[in-house]
């Protein structure tokens, strides 16, 4: 059977959906002034999250400044050993070449008495004989 719609039942939907629009309306409202607070929340912290991330900046820039300082006297200490390492190796060079010649010297020498001892051997074999 069909439903005849009265006024007292018109009256009745229509005092329904006035209270689910004036719910929807306070839910609206409340939501509304919620994200209003997040925001006045927002724009009173900006200026402290401003200066956070400019001391983050200004962190990042002295680290590395810093590390750029220390590389430099990295490398400057690094060519004063490399200097002070090639200066030791040509100092050892030149004693080593000072010492073969030397040794060499001493051989040619030591040739030299042996040669003359063979020789005054020789000779006293000649007498002897």
């Amino acid at each position: 059977m069909a439903e005849r719609w009265t006024d007292e039942r018109l009256d009745r939907f229509a005092d329904k959906v006035d209270r689910y629009i004036e719910n929807n309306n306070d839910r609206m409202n409340a939501l509304s002034n919620d994200i209003q607070q997040l925001i006045q929340a927002l724009y009173l912290e900006l200026p402290n999250i401003r200066a956070e991330i400019h001391s983050i900046g200004e962190e990042a820039k002295e680290q590395r400044e810093t590390l750029h300082a220390e590389l430099v006297e990295i490398k400057e200490i690094t060519r004063q050993q490399a200097i002070v390492a090639q200066t030791q190796a040509e100092s050892l060079k030149e004693i080593t070449k000072q010492q073969t010649l030397a040794a060499q010297t001493q051989s040619d020498i030591a040739k030299t008495q042996a040669e003359s001892i063979r020789l005054m051997i020789e000779m006293l074999n000649r007498k002897q004989a």
